[in-house]
C-alpha cells in the first residue's frame, strides 16, 4: 500500500475537486473548480509556489504586494522555508485576510489603494520600498511572467484533466491576470475553438484592453481580487476573447446564492464570476462552461455575509 503522507503543505496544492452548479444552473452545463481547498485557501498557491522555484540562491527575506490571498500564500510557503515574509494590502483588505496573513508569522503592512491618488503610499510603492531598503526579493505578481506561468503548467492541464476535455467556454475572474491568461492559453492549445471570457467589476480596465471599449468612469470596487484601474502586465490579452463587468450589488448576491443554494461559500470575486455566467448564458446555450473559484467566502464574512 503506498503512502498518501505529504513531505509539507507545500506538496499538497493542487488536485481542488470540480463541481456541477446544478441548482443555480440547471438548464446548462457549467462546473466549478473549487480552489479555496487548497492548503492556504486560495488559487494563489500554485502561483507562489511556482515563483518560488526561481527565488535566488540566499535569499532570507520575501516580500508581496497583494489584495490578500498572494499575501497569505506567501506567507504559508515563508512559514515552511524558514523566510521572513513582509505583506502589502490595501487598507480595505478583509480582517480576515489580514489576520490569517499575521497566524503564519509573516508581517502585514496596510497601505493606500492602487488608485492613484497616494502613488508613493500605494501597496504596490511600498512593496517595492520594503523590498529595496531591506535586500529582500519581491515576487510582483502584477509584473511577472511566472505568474501566468504558473496556471499554464499547473492548474490548466488539472481542469482538462479533470473535465476529460470536455469545455467549450472557460470564463474567469481578471484581477492580477495570471490565471486566465496561463488557464486560457493552456485549454486554448488543447482545443483551438475554444472560447475564453473574463470577468470583472464595472469600469475595471481588462475589457478596454480585449474589446476597446471604454469605462464609463473611474474604477472602484469592494470586491476583492477582482478589477484593476490599470492592466497588469502579467495579464496577457490575446488568450482573451471578451470580457464582461457586473456590478458590485450583482457580483454580492451572487456570492450569497453560491452559499445558500449550492453550499458553495466562496469569496467576492467567484461572486462576480457566477453572476457574469448568468449574464452571458443566452450567448452559451448548449456549451459546457468552466470557471475556476479562487477563493473562501470565510475570508469576507465582515465584508459580504
Amino acid at each position: 500500500m503506498e503512502s498518501q503522507v505529504k513531505s509539507s503543505v507545500m506538496d499538497a496544492i493542487g488536485n481542488t475537486p470540480v463541481v456541477r452548479l446544478a441548482r443555480l444552473f440547471p438548464d446548462v452545463d457549467v462546473v466549478a473548480k473549487l480552489e479555496y481547498m487548497n492548503p492556504g485557501g486560495s488559487i494563489k498557491d500554485r502561483m507562489v509556489r511556482h515563483m518560488l522555484k526561481s527565488l535566488p540562491a540566499g535569499t532570507a527575506r520575501v516580500v508581496e504586494s497583494s489584495s490578500g490571498n498572494t499575501g497569505a500564500a506567501l506567507a504559508m510557503a515563508s512559514a515552511v522555508l524558514g523566510l521572513r515574509c513582509d505583506v502589502t494590502v490595501p487598507k480595505s483588505t478583509s480582517t480576515e485576510k489580514m489576520k490569517r496573513i499575521r497566524a503564519y508569522g509573516a508581517e502585514v503592512h496596510p497601505c493606500a489603494p492602487d488608485d492613484g491618488s497616494d502613488p508613493a503610499g500605494g501597496y504596490h510603492a511600498v512593496a517595492e520600498r520594503l523590498a529595496r531598503d531591506g535586500g529582500a526579493h519581491y515576487l510582483d505578481q502584477y509584473q511577472s511572467i511566472l505568474n501566468r506561468e504558473a496556471h499554464y503548467l499547473d492548474t490548466g492541464p488539472e481542469l482538462w484533466r479533470q473535465v476529460a476535455g470536455e469545455i467549450d467556454v472557460f470564463v474567469c475572474g481578471i484581477g492580477s491576470g495570471g490565471s486566465i491568461s496561463g488557464i486560457g492559453r493552456y485549454l486554448k492549445e488543447q482545443k483551438p475553438g475554444l472560447t475564453v471570457i473574463g470577468v470583472e467589476p464595472s469600469n475595471s480596465a481588462y475589457r478596454e484592453a480585449v474589446t476597446a471599449t471604454p469605462a464609463a468612469g473611474p474604477f472602484a470596487s469592494v470586491v476583492e481580487g477582482v478589477g484593476k484601474r490599470l492592466p497588469s502586465r502579467s495579464f496577457d490579452p490575446g488568450v482573451v476573447d471578451d470580457v464582461v463587468q457586473v456590478a458590485d450589488d450583482v457580483a454580492l448576491d451572487w456570492c450569497r446564492r453560491l452559499a445558500r443554494e449550492e453550499g458553495i461559500l466562496a469569496g467576492g470575486s467567484s461572486g462576480c464570476v457566477a453572476a457574469g455566467i448568468a449574464a452571458l448564458l443566452p450567448r452559451l446555450a448548449g456549451k459546457r462552461i468552466a470557471t475556476v473559484f479562487p477563493d473562501s467566502g470565510v475570508y469576507y464574512l465582515s465584508k459580504y455575509f
